[in-house]
């Protein structure tokens, strides 16, 4: 399993808003597909996934605020 963490994206940045999901609970994904967009202050940053796999978990919906340092979905790589 690979927990999507969501990243330190400025100096002063210290939660994010996702804003949309372009995955969803069993969506096959490759490394380098875009999985959400967050935002923060006055960007948004779209969070790729690292890994090939499956999503497994989505710990966040649309709206939701979240810390960064914050795992945000899960993918299943075996």
């Amino acid at each position: 399993m690979f927990d999507v963490i969501v990243p330190k994206v400025g100096m002063s940045v210290t939660e994010v808003d996702v804003t949309k999901w372009m995955v969803k609970k069993g969506d096959t994904v490759k490394a380098g597909d875009e999985i959400v967009e967050v935002t923060m202050e006055k960007a948004s940053v779209v969070l790729n996934a690292d890994v090939p796999g499956v999503i497994e978990e989505i710990l966040f919906n649309e709206e939701d605020t979240v810390k960064v340092g914050d795992v945000i979905c899960r993918i299943r790589t075996d």
